[in-house]
């Protein structure tokens, strides 16, 4: 149910922008002459087609391509290192690595004055997943006492907070990502699943043989988007990143992308 944002024509401002007391930070000003730019693309190794590492050990996916896309329009060298998720941000803060370009949600706790994100450009729904022989509703399922796996910080997982706070009677199971929860519903270790469609439709897509196994019993909330975070100082590099986002999207490239990966446009 994801759709690109290629319509987008304005960046994405955080409510705290336009001030003029922001730090400085490594990329809040161009470059000097002739100074190389080095960008640390910090991602996620196992979140495909967004990013995940391949049997060979490179990193791959829709937004690795995307971040070669913007490294080579502008000459930077980009480093491409993968990060247990739950850390990624402290990660950013801490400047061990320069951006994160891997299926990130922009949501209001995130663009704060932690990381600020660049214009959306990708859409999709929360899922809540059960096997195919599960007749359970939903209510049965979220007060059955039972598993409910999630990502270990991400969007799901948060989604399983607001759940238990709201009163239903399940247990939480945080795994390292979408994958290994995926597998806990399928083992028996869980009895629904959190995600995502960005995620899980290309995923079925390249393995319907899991496709056959389960089912999705409800969607949950609207749809959000996928922003690529920046520190809030590094004003100019969010701004060549938004430049450039919105060139691809509004190329034939980006279609070309979002077909290499079995995304929706």
């Amino acid at each position: 149910m994801g759709f690109a944002a290629g319509w987008i024509a304005a960046a994405y401002v955080s409510p705290l922008s336009g001030t003029s007391k922001a730090p400085k930070g490594k990329f809040a000003e161009p470059p000097k002459p002739g100074e190389q730019v080095v960008i640390i693309h910090g991602f996620d190794a196992n979140y495909p087609p967004f990013t995940f590492i391949d049997e060979n050990g490179n990193p791959r996916g829709f937004d690795v391509d995307v971040m070669d896309w913007i490294a080579k329009k502008y000459g930077w060298k980009i480093i491409h290192k993968p990060w247990d998720w739950s850390t990624i941000v402290t990660a950013l803060e801490k400047g061990e690595i320069d951006v994160i370009a891997s299926g990130m949600t922009i949501t209001p706790e995130r663009a704060s004055r932690k990381i600020w994100f660049s214009i959306p450009y990708y859409s999709y729904i929360h899922e809540i997943v059960v096997r195919a022989d599960d007749n359970r509703s939903l209510d049965e399922i979220l007060n059955s006492g039972e598993y409910v796996a999630v990502q270990i910080g991400s969007t799901a997982d948060k989604w399983a907070d607001r759940l238990l706070a709201k009163g239903y009677n399940f247990r939480k199971l945080a795994l390292g990502s979408y994958v290994e929860a995926l597998e806990a519903l399928l083992d028996g270790r869980a009895s629904a699943y959190i995600t995502d469609s960005a995620f899980l439709e290309p995923y079925l897509v390249k393995h319907p043989e899991v496709k056959a196994k389960i089912k999705i019993l409800s969607t949950l909330g609207a749809p959000e988007t996928y922003g690529i975070a920046t520190r809030p100082e590094d004003v100019w590099l969010r701004e060549k990143i938004n430049e450039a986002l919105y060139e691809l999207m509004n190329s034939p490239q980006w279609n070309e992308l979002l077909k290499k990966w079995g995304l929706s446009g």
